[in-house]
């Protein structure tokens, strides 16, 4: 057929086409070349995931560009930004939050991630609002539960970390066998802030003799006790077996209260004791300096042997074979020092 000879309606259809199928091809391709919405929402999970944060945070910024809807792409981009600008990451939050038709479960999410953003800015106020919120449309949100009687607790409002205890030993099983002994705590607390001394007591005992202890209740069993020495310092050992990161406080309280009680030689036992069950730095530590005090520097060359040959790695005990080294009292005391901030610190053991 001749070009020439066609109509000028066929020659606007051949055009037509032609455009049609040019942009249908490119269209095409480009799908091929750009990822989908959800592929590229994929690509910024998995760059999150591999630690690449800047480039999951463009991906995402790309992906609420073309689409402002995504409630996804901005609830993982407030994530993201909660690090760098906490406030930021609020507002992000709250745009999901005041969107007129979103999910039940979205919602749940914007006020999940809108707790975790005054959290981190330490908002204990707003962030058990936005925790209440989530309680609201879910009664057995476990998260938010358990941040709830966390706040409940910092603030020492035992009625309320009392409620929210048993609400999560009435939705988790595991939760209730192992936290039996924090239950009892609360309720000892309680009573406690009532001036019901009598229950206080009761409470905590039944706290203590759970097979899973919850610490702060031996504390509070030998801070009260504290007039029964022995007593007190039983439950004070206790709390440093339950706790390691504060034994350096219970033996401290130990040691003041052997002192106050002309109990000297008391002091050498208990670290002995303490040593004879296994290594600890602090106990270890203290020990050195008690035979240094006594004058009995083959005694203390004789336990830094012992444990040099088992924990020859352990830096407590470098550092006092250190200190045997030396005759300078301030020299020692320094090192003595230094040891037990780190051990407090948990720099060693």
């Amino acid at each position: 057929m001749d070009f020439l000879s066609l109509t000028n309606f066929q020659i606007i259809f051949i055009i037509t086409l032609s455009l049609a199928l040019l942009i249908f091809y490119i269209v095409k391709n480009r799908s091929k070349n750009f990822p989908s919405d959800t592929e590229a929402f994929n690509h910024a999970l998995k760059a999150l995931v591999n630690g690449k944060k800047e480039q999951a945070y463009v991906l995402l910024r790309e992906i609420i560009a073309k689409d402002s809807s995504n409630v996804d792409a901005y609830l993982l981009l407030g994530d993201i930004v909660r690090e760098k600008d906490v406030k930021q990451a609020i507002k992000i939050h709250q745009t999901v939050i005041l969107r007129p038709k979103i999910e039940k479960d979205k919602k749940i999410e914007a006020h999940t991630a809108l707790s975790k953003d005054f959290l981190a800015e330490n908002n204990f106020v707003r962030a058990e609002n936005e925790l209440n919120n989530i309680i609201k449309m879910d009664k057995s949100n476990k998260w938010a539960l358990l941040n709830l009687k966390e706040i409940a607790t910092k603030n020492n409002n035992w009625k309320d970390a009392l409620n929210f205890e048993k609400k999560l030993m009435n939705i988790d099983i595991n939760h209730k066998k192992n936290d039996e002994s924090m239950l009892n705590y609360y309720i000892a607390m309680d009573y406690k802030s009532k001036d019901n001394i009598k229950n206080y007591v009761y409470y905590l005992e039944k706290s203590a003799s759970c097979e899973k202890v919850h610490p702060d209740s031996l504390l509070e069993l030998a801070n009260h006790n504290i007039d029964n020495v022995d007593l007190a310092i039983t439950f004070y050992k206790l709390y440093a077996k339950n706790k390691l990161s504060e034994r350096t406080m219970a033996y401290n309280k130990i040691e003041n209260l052997l002192f106050d009680n002309q109990r000297f030689d008391d002091v050498e036992v208990l670290y002995k004791d303490l040593l004879n069950d296994g290594f600890d730095g602090f106990a270890f530590n203290r020990l050195i300096d008690i035979m240094l005090e006594k004058n009995e520097k083959s005694e203390a060359s004789d336990l830094v042997d012992r444990f040099m040959k088992s924990e020859h790695a352990c830096h407590s005990i470098r550092l006092n074979k250190l200190k045997l080294e030396i005759d300078n009292f301030e020299a020692r005391k320094s090192i003595s020092s230094l040891c037990n901030e780190m051990i407090r610190d948990e720099i060693i053991i």
